[in-house]
């Protein structure tokens, strides 16, 4: 068992400490725990969301002086959750830097707006719900066919309030499918959704058949902000993959994809 999306205190929206998250994943079995905080935002987005571009090097420092303490009783895995398109404060050498096991991308804004924040949820009234559909799922299209990513983060964040599209999605869903298995990108199956007013796995069991169906490789990240949310929802989050087909999930070492047995 393993879980890849951690925050830590640095990104202003979570608490306890790194160490503490470690020991929440040791007491319930996990063999990886992986840290993908925030990466820095441009000052007037970040206050709250994410750390300052001077607190990358106190991140990576943290987190690997943690897998050096942790060695031999849980993997611990460097990531970084880093929003796209991309802002122009995000550090690109990070994408080569060796000692980062995993890269996740996600989207939270669309044409600037911050969707999945709930001083904003307003703005669901104020636009067509297939419009925002369509324009999120063109920003995680383009997300996959980069190839910067090894994790697409949270999938479809968007319906994280209850909204949901008129329209059927499943055509530009099959063709990020597409671009994400010629990749070799996997897709987190993240349950901070069962945590929010949606109430759902990110992403549905709809969009999980067809990764399956596309041969999508997944992992599995609870969008932990506290230590007691590492591997919450984990027994649905088990069931859905298996019942969508899936018998491995991945996970990262110095960006290299490797696959662990969940029977």
């Amino acid at each position: 068992m393993l879980d890849y999306h951690n925050h830590t205190s640095l990104c202003g929206h979570a608490s306890g400490e790194i160490n503490e998250y470690i020991e929440s994943a040791v007491n319930k079995g996990m063999l990886d725990i992986g840290f993908s905080d925030h990466a820095a935002m441009p000052e007037d987005l970040r206050r709250g969301i994410s750390m300052a571009p001077n607190e990358t090097a106190l991140y990576i420092n943290s987190i690997i002086e943690a897998a050096e303490a942790y060695r031999g009783k849980i993997n611990v895995r460097l990531g970084f959750e880093v929003d796209f398109p991309l802002f122009d404060t995000f550090e690109r050498d990070l994408f080569s830097d060796e000692r980062v096991d995993f890269i996740m991308g996600s989207c939270h804004f669309i044409d600037g707006w911050a969707f999945d924040h709930p001083e904003y949820v307003k703005g669901f009234d104020e636009r067509d719900i297939d419009e925002i559909y369509l324009k999120y799922y063109s920003i995680i299209e383009t997300m996959a066919g980069s190839g910067l990513f090894d994790i697409i983060g949270h999938f479809d964040l968007v319906k994280k309030f209850g909204h949901r599209p008129r329209s059927r999605m499943d055509s530009i869903v099959r063709r990020i499918a597409a671009k994400l298995a010629r990749a070799g990108t996997a897709v987190e199956i993240n349950t901070a959704g069962l945590r929010k007013p949606v109430g759902e796995i990110y992403p549905s069991s709809d969009i999980v058949e067809i990764l399956f169906q596309e041969n999508v490789p997944v992992t599995l990240g609870s969008d932990s902000h506290s230590p007691g949310d590492v591997g919450a929802g984990y027994d649905e989050a088990f069931e859905l993959i298996k019942k969508s087909g899936y018998r491995k999930i991945s996970g990262f070492v110095k960006r290299k994809r490797y696959e662990i047995d969940i029977i």
